[in-house]
């Protein structure tokens, strides 16, 4: 038997069906476009259900290596789904549950199917598609204001967010010599429309949010240029300075509300949030430990006078406009450890790997998760078919996926011809004689 053959029959392909190792980069693109377009309905939920299978169809065999490690990210969703066995509406905290589940299992899936580099580059094509559609649509919602552009988005606010993601991701391939040369180009040329979507929405969330995302990704640019030293004493000292802030978090409190008020034009009920979390805390209150069940206060009997109240009708798109609040009341404070000490971990984590070497990718990652942190306190960003959800967890998946002694790639350069070396003269060695005998 040849050897080629003998090599074959004692290692089998691992790929039986053929399409194992097709690239998976378009389908991750397609499904973030359908993230970010939610004006679509079901449309865009199906497209996202179809990408999804797809990928698990072609990675099938790495699945359990990508889900396994992610369990923690997957119990929140899981006891979302058990929560029908209390919640007032069984089965609307089911299938609801069930949809959780499927949307953080996509973000697992984005953030183990390809590296962090491609997962950049993956979210900044998805999203140029995206918000470059929805601008060519012209489609415009209320503000404050006037009208105001939202595309595909659905909400002003959920357009500026989008633009954000946008942004950063445009920046960090931009700045990175990893890309190609024409991705970076248009990378940077995308900056000027994510820049104009962000402040034409009228909402002062996404402006602060845009300035201290600017301010984020130039701190970590210079800590680029720092050695793993001189970024371990930057973020010893910034713990320092943090703590007289957390003293002094009433006063800092004040000084926000009065800037809300009188700077940036907010009421002091903040578009009557503040009504919201008052409402939110007396449920919780009820049910401090499991919660009323998933969805069970907009969809159920429970949340009918707080849409009345609210002038609202349809509870899926309506919430306590506060994360936390909103997952105690469905889940009490076993649903909000579930899903904070995970985020709190890999939050860790991120640093160590900031420490150990700052890349763009590490500083998306960065960027996104301080992004998300940031509308905690005033949005939703745990819900089904929702792109804050997909996206955060992808970034926990690939960041408690690498390494931490992994370096950040360097930056790709011309290989250097060898030297030519002057012909030397050397003398002709002897011959030997030979025997004429």
């Amino acid at each position: 038997m040849p050897a080629t053959a003998r090599t074959r029959a004692a290692h089998p392909r691992l790929e039986p069906f053929g399409f194992e190792r097709l690239p998976v980069f378009g389908l991750i693109v397609a499904m973030i476009v359908a993230l970010a377009a939610p004006a679509f309905g079901p449309l865009a939920s199906l497209v996202q259900l179809l990408a999804l299978g797809a990928i698990l169809a072609m990675r099938w065999r790495s699945l359990p290596g990508w889900l396994l490690p992610a369990l923690p990210f997957l119990l929140l969703p899981l006891f979302a789904a058990a929560s029908a066995l209390w919640s007032e509406v069984p089965g609307v905290s089911a299938r609801y549950g069930v949809q959780l589940l499927v949307t953080v299992v996509a973000g697992v899936v984005l953030g183990r199917a390809l590296a962090l580099r491609d997962l950049v580059l993956a979210v900044f094509v998805g999203l140029a598609i995206a918000c470059l559609l929805g601008l060519a649509s012209g489609r415009m919602g209320a503000s404050d204001a006037g009208p105001v552009m939202i595309g595909f988005a659905g909400s002003k606010n959920q357009m500026g967010y989008i633009a954000l993601f946008w942004m950063a991701a445009a920046l960090c391939v931009a700045a990175s010599a990893t890309y190609r040369p024409l991705a970076r180009i248009l990378a940077a040329l995308a900056v000027v429309p994510a820049v104009f979507l962000t402040v034409q929405v009228d909402s002062a969330t996404a402006l602060v949010s845009a300035v201290l995302l600017a301010a984020l990704l130039a701190v970590l640019a210079v800590a680029a240029w720092l050695g793993r030293g001189g970024r371990l004493f930057a973020l010893g000292a910034g713990a320092l300075l943090a703590i007289p802030a957390v003293l002094a978090l009433p006063l800092i409190e004040r000084q926000a509300a009065i800037l809300q008020t009188d700077v940036l034009g907010k009421d002091e009920r903040l578009t009557g949030r503040t009504l919201l979390w008052e409402e939110a805390d007396r449920l919780i209150a009820q049910r401090p430990v499991i919660g009323h069940g998933y969805k069970a206060i907009w969809l159920g009997p429970a949340g009918k006078g707080l849409l009345a109240r609210n002038r609202q009708r349809d509870g899926r798109a309506f919430h306590f406009h506060d994360t936390a609040r909103e997952i105690m009341a469905d889940l009490g404070i076993i649903g909000l450890v579930l899903f904070l000490v995970p985020l709190g971990l890999v939050a860790l984590r991120t640093a160590v790997l900031l420490i150990a070497a700052v890349d763009a990718p590490r500083a998306f990652a960065a960027a996104s998760l301080f992004l998300i942190l940031l509308r905690l306190r005033t949005e939703l960003v745990i819900a089904p078919f929702m792109l804050d959800t997909v996206l955060l967890y992808a970034v926990l998946a690939a960041l408690a996926a690498m390494p931490l002694g992994e370096r950040a790639p360097l930056p790709a350069r011309r290989a250097l011809r060898p030297m030519r070396r002057a012909p030397q003269h050397r003398r002709p060695l002897p011959q030997p004689q030979r025997n004429p005998a």
